[in-house]
């Protein structure tokens, strides 16, 4: 344990000491406007890739929804059978176990949804 805690102190000092690397004022002036430019020419793509990643993330909010389903559906299943709900019951018990790997595929494909594929 005294080693551990040896190491946690040594590293922890070394990042405190270590020199950061700062830029020169007259280096960023120089290029200020060809970051400028560079994100004009950007922007049409990283708003795409904005839409498209947060249309993925709207999946995999239903996903994470939908497996609140099967909770619900064996309540409706068991309870509410003398009520008529046994169908609807069923229904949203096999959702509700088809929701975990929904929810596994959408977060798979949540990455590569930001160039387009995989979305809705």
């Amino acid at each position: 344990m005294k080693k551990f805690v040896a190491i946690v102190l040594i590293i922890s000092g070394m990042s405190v000491f270590i020199p950061r690397a700062e830029a020169e004022p007259v280096t960023m002036v120089v290029l200020a406007p060809l970051a400028l430019e560079a994100a004009k020419q950007a922007s049409p793509y990283v708003i795409t890739a904005m839409r498209n990643g947060g249309m993925q993330l709207l999946e995999v909010g239903k996903d994470l929804g939908n497996i609140l389903r099967l909770p619900l559906g064996i309540i409706q299943a068991t309870i509410g059978a003398p009520f008529g709900l046994y169908g609807s019951g069923w229904e949203n018990i096999l959702r509700g176990i088809a929701a975990p790997v929904q929810l596994v595929g959408d977060v798979l494909i949540l990455p590569l949804s930001f160039f387009g594929v995989g979305v809705p």
